[in-house]
């Protein structure tokens, strides 16, 4: 089960690289300090699979807690990713 996942893993990542959608994480985003050095369209991408990628993570955590860690590395993801989503997206006031 461990080499299936890790496999599911792999093609998923190696599917973002190709694409273009994933951003990894750098050592400075892990402090928080996120740099979003690619286009909102990129990150929205990025958010839509790792979003599915944590679900699946969130559902085989549910029978094997060795997944735990795979859905808390998307929460930090995630979280930066949405971030980077905030501050790229055009600000819409609600004033006319």
């Amino acid at each position: 089960m461990a080499k299936l996942h890790n496999a599911i893993a792999a093609a998923t990542i190696a599917a973002a690289l190709a694409s273009g959608a994933f951003i990894p994480v750098s050592a400075a985003a892990q402090g928080r300090d996120v740099a979003c050095k690619h286009t909102l369209a990129q990150h929205t991408e990025a958010l839509r699979m790792l979003e599915a990628e944590a679900a699946k993570a969130r559902s085989l955590a549910e029978t094997n807690p060795l997944y735990e860690s795979d859905v808390a590395y998307y929460a930090s993801v995630l979280r930066d990713e949405r971030a980077c989503v905030k501050m790229l997206a055009p600000v819409v006031s609600a004033s006319r």
